[in-house]
């Protein structure tokens, strides 16, 4: 059984594409209220200049539906140092079974950065994104990530595929997610800290 994100990445761009392709969709609330690191198998990401191959995504509740955001990932040493005072690169999360787009493709859920409403929630927030992150937030805007569970891992292991806009889905790269930590239940926890409880686990912490 797969346990940790350092297994599913260490399987490469195809093991993870396999695993998807077997997989199946998870609903939103599966996701909803925690914070994931992941990791990237595209040579493109490592030049990312928010953390590389390294990211992390928050998932969270609102008016009933679920959306999520991006942070800034430093690693260190074998530590991952998450910064949630800095949220950007804002989507959408819905199945691919109520999107006229993705409806014929396999069921899975959607992250759609082209419907997150970034500006909203920093405004809520009190947050103002740098230039830096500003940029990198309207570059995500094209893409869509299909999230599945792939078959034999633990609870809180998922795997997903990243597209490059709705109408030409250009695939961009795999990826895995690990569960983390959990998200506080108000958006405005932000301002302070993404995570309840303990802010050290397995070497990891927040900054």
């Amino acid at each position: 059984m797969l346990k940790h994100l350092d297994e599913l990445s260490g399987l490469g761009e195809a093991g993870l594409r396999d695993l998807w392709e077997r997989g199946v969709a998870p609903a939103a609330e599966e996701l909803a209220g925690w914070v994931f690191r992941g990791w990237n198998t595209s040579r493109f990401a490592a030049r990312s200049p928010v953390g590389g191959r390294a990211f992390a995504k928050a998932f969270f509740r609102d008016a009933g539906a679920v959306h999520g955001c991006n942070f800034v990932v430093g690693t260190r040493a074998g530590e991952w140092h998450i910064d949630t005072r800095h949220p950007f690169g804002f989507f959408a999360v819905y199945p691919t079974t109520e999107s006229r787009a993705w409806g014929r493709h396999r069921p899975a859920l959607l992250l759609d950065y082209g419907r997150g409403r970034g500006a909203e929630f920093l405004a809520a927030w009190g947050v103002r994104p740098g230039l830096r992150l500003r940029f990198v937030g309207g570059m995500a805007r094209p893409l869509r990530d299909l999230i599945r569970r792939p078959p034999n891992a633990a609870e809180g292991l998922y795997v997903g595929r990243a597209f490059m806009t709705t109408a030409l889905k250009v695939p961009v790269t795999c990826f895995a997610l690990e569960r983390w930590g959990r998200m506080t239940p108000e958006p405005a926890g932000l301002r302070e800290s993404a995570f309840a409880g303990d802010r050290t686990r397995r070497g990891e912490r927040i900054i």
